[in-house]
């Protein structure tokens, strides 16, 4: 374990509780490395006793600014020695947090959905808070598992539950190469009323999405657009066994 990192403070941590699964730690490692000594900025959605928001604070050094929202009124006694560490008291969903969270911060380099994890919520704060990340921002939603509980709006073959509406933004992702079969309000239509569908993924912001075991990462892009593929970079001058790769590059038959 790397002294300083997401995991070994977590496990170091003493004073207010933070609950995480094991699993979570060294991924974050990896996930947010990119953003720890820069002036991040980092919205939590759901804090409860409030613990990893000081993990967030050791951990991203350089932040700007640690934002965390939670519906419970109990959250109101939370306090920080750590000026950049704010605490938003209600509905993440509801106009009035939103409008104050918002007012601390008008984008966030990552957000992290740790809420109510039902179905409905997520999908709604993921469509609130999404467009407020900076490009090339994350969005990470914590204890996905619960998406295939009845008692949190999902399950395995609920097609209107969270983790079916992410798996249909896989398709999202590559548009480019099936655009001319249907729309995406078409595609989207189970989520979204007909030409109500968010103008963030139509623009193609979305750039790629994770999927792990209780965990869902949404990447946004720098630019949008839906021509991701790029240029194809074709190097070398002998071709000894196929003389064009075709649309599938090496290895196509």
């Amino acid at each position: 374990m790397e002294s300083g990192s997401i995991e070994a403070l977590h496990r170091g941590k003493t004073g207010k509780v933070s609950d995480k699964w094991s699993s979570y730690l060294a991924y974050y490692d990896r996930l947010f490395r990119p953003w720890r000594d820069h002036p991040v900025r980092l919205l939590e959605i759901g804090v409860q006793n409030g613990g990893s928001l000081e993990t967030w604070a050791r951990y991203f050094h350089a932040a700007a600014i640690l934002v965390g929202c939670d519906i419970d009124p109990r959250c109101a006694a939370l306090r920080y020695e750590d000026p950049r560490i704010t605490v938003v008291v209600g509905d993440a969903n509801g106009e009035d947090a939103r409008q104050r969270i918002a007012a601390l911060a008008p984008q966030f380099d990552i957000v992290i959905d740790d809420g109510s994890h039902r179905s409905a919520d997520i999908i709604q704060a993921f469509v609130g808070y999404f467009p407020r990340l900076a490009p090339g921002g994350v969005y990470v939603i914590e204890d996905t598992h619960c998406l295939y509980m009845d008692d949190f709006g999902g399950g395995l073959l609920n097609e209107v539950a969270a983790h079916a509406f992410f798996k249909r933004l896989t398709d999202v992702v590559n548009f480019q190469f099936w655009s001319g079969q249907a729309t995406l309000n078409t595609h989207l239509h189970t989520f979204f009323p007909v030409k109500d569908t968010p103008a963030f993924i139509l623009d193609g912001w979305i750039d790629a999405i994770e999927f792990r075991n209780s965990l869902i990462v949404v990447h946004k892009a720098r630019m949008p657009g839906h021509d991701k593929l790029g240029e194809r970079v074709m190097v070398g001058s002998v071709a000894q066994v196929q003389t064009w790769g075709g649309l599938f590059g090496d290895g196509s038959t």
